[in-house]
């Protein structure tokens, strides 16, 4: 992967040429003072004015001594918010632009591992102080600002230089049983996986001919000969039939999470033996092909994935799809996690030995301060 295939999936570059099949978006550059306020790692404070003031009506309340409370001192210290009124009201007015509701993102990451930390739950965002909260608390964001090419294999050598902006998408409720992540590899459509993996949607297997049928159709007369990279990810929304919806582009290596694939077989060249050999949901035995001609053709288009001799895959050839056809398959959100103290992920996942170290001794400690209790004999 290199930056310029980074950089070509940045939402700036690739939403003016695909904006009539995607979602309405506004973008807005990030000055330098909000880069600066999102990239600070400090205090998590909003800025003046992102909030509506809340009002509360008071009841009549009993008679009090009078107290002058301009006297009153407080203790400790208040933190103010950084003072970003000019982009405050752009997205503001944004926000009003696009319904009174948006999805928020930067050039490439969307807070999702954040939403935990909003009052709803959700990335739902009604006003700047929600936008700025989701992006403040989002460890995908800050790895858009520090990192974006760090998987590149020439993050040495290239121009890293990024044009930050935030991206406001007009809020849909969308069902995450239709979201659905396309492979591309040299051109061609090698792939299609479930979304959502933390979960197991029976609409998906009953319909599954027809969700790859339609999503073939929509690369190829939307995507295909317009995308300049050679090798991508992009997500869609087929809430129906015939009926498809570009959501986003993404790299194609191992910044973008694979899902029902893995990044060693997606690489894997076609002389290189098995290809795309797996099938999760095992297609060929839930469909139980009654007509002959359909399900030679079914095994031809599979064939055809793994001939290492073709050069120009036929346009009949049919993309792996991948989707969990029961509960069995479902697998542990990826977002999950991002809700828990750092110190509980460190211990469970083994990133810091030490905080391990230091509990296992408090817990031995603990177990013998109790064994010492128990054995004193009171006199």
């Amino acid at each position: 992967m290199k930056i310029q295939d980074v950089t070509g999936c940045s939402f700036p570059v690739w939403y003016d040429k695909f904006k009539k099949c995607s979602i309405k978006s506004l973008v807005m550059p990030l000055t330098p003072e909000v880069l600066t306020y999102l990239q600070d790692d400090g205090t998590l404070v909003l800025p003046e004015g992102s909030q509506p003031e809340m009002t509360y009506e008071r009841g009549p309340m009993p008679e009090e001594p009078a107290q002058d409370w301009d006297h009153c001192e407080t203790s400790g210290s208040v933190v103010e918010g950084p003072k970003l009124e000019d982009f405050t009201n752009k997205i503001r007015d944004a926000i009003a632009k696009l319904g009174g509701s948006v999805f928020p993102k930067l050039n490439w990451s969307a807070p999702k591992d954040a939403s935990w930390i909003a009052f709803n739950n959700s990335l739902r965002c009604s006003t700047p102080g929600d936008v700025f909260l989701l992006l403040k608390s989002s460890s995908f964001v800050t790895h858009d600002l520090t990192a974006p090419f760090k998987d590149c294999d020439d993050s040495s050598e290239g121009d890293s230089h990024v044009d930050y902006c935030l991206v406001l998408r007009k809020w849909m409720d969308i069902n995450p049983a239709y979201e659905f992540r396309c492979f591309v590899r040299d051109k061609e459509l090698v792939g299609i996986s479930q979304r959502d993996v933390s979960q197991s949607y029976s609409c998906i297997g009953g319909d599954h001919n027809n969700i790859r049928s339609d999503i073939i159709s929509f690369w190829r007369e939307n995507i295909e000969n317009r995308f300049p990279l050679q090798s991508y990810v992009f997500d869609v929304y087929r809430p129906a039939k015939d009926r498809v919806l570009l959501l986003d582009f993404n790299p194609f290596g191992e910044t973008t999470d694979s899902l029902l694939f893995s990044w060693s077989e997606m690489r894997q060249s076609e002389d290189e033996g098995q290809g795309l050999s797996r099938i999760i949901e095992d297609e060929i035995s839930d469909m139980r092909i009654e007509d002959t001609e359909d399900s030679n053709m079914l095994h031809y288009n599979e064939r055809n994935l793994t001939d290492s001799n073709r050069q120009t895959p036929p346009r009949d050839a049919l993309p792996e799809f991948r989707f969990i056809s029961d509960a069995t398959g479902v697998q542990p959100s990826p977002y999950i996690h991002y809700g828990l103290p750092v110190d509980i992920r460190d211990l469970s996942t083994g990133q810091d030995p030490h905080k391990l170290i230091d509990f296992l001794q408090m817990k031995i400690q603990n177990e013998a301060d109790e064994s010492s209790e128990d054995e004193e004999v009171p006199s």
